[in-house]
């Protein structure tokens, strides 16, 4: 066997093991990755649970929501009456012509 033939052959021979362990380093991170993800759902859950135990009961990100709920339902209302004093609502439906079209009930 020729010199160039015996340092193609090492080379291809190291870069093919380098590659079969490489895999396998990636594969156990990938796999203790996965493994952690259970724990950490239950720690997240634990902490959400003491958090709400400590605020009474009462999740924050809920009663956050549930604010901003609240404050957006009043700013519809007062548009409601400012629009209502512009334009009232009569329940009436007109056609372009000023024809009243009776709605089935």
């Amino acid at each position: 066997m020729s010199r160039a033939s015996k340092i193609t052959l090492g080379v291809t021979s190291l870069f093919t093991a380098t590659m079969i362990v490489g895999v396998h380093y990636v594969q156990q991170l990938e796999r203790e990755t996965l493994h952690q993800g259970p724990i950490k759902d239950a720690q997240r859950m634990k902490e959400k649970r003491l958090a709400r135990e400590n605020a009474g009961g009462v999740d924050p990100e809920k009663e956050r929501q549930r604010m901003v709920n609240k404050s957006e339902h009043e700013y519809q209302l007062e548009l409601r009456k400012k629009y209502e004093q512009m334009q009232p609502l009569s329940g009436e439906v007109r056609t372009k012509d000023d024809e009243l079209v009776e709605l089935k009930k």
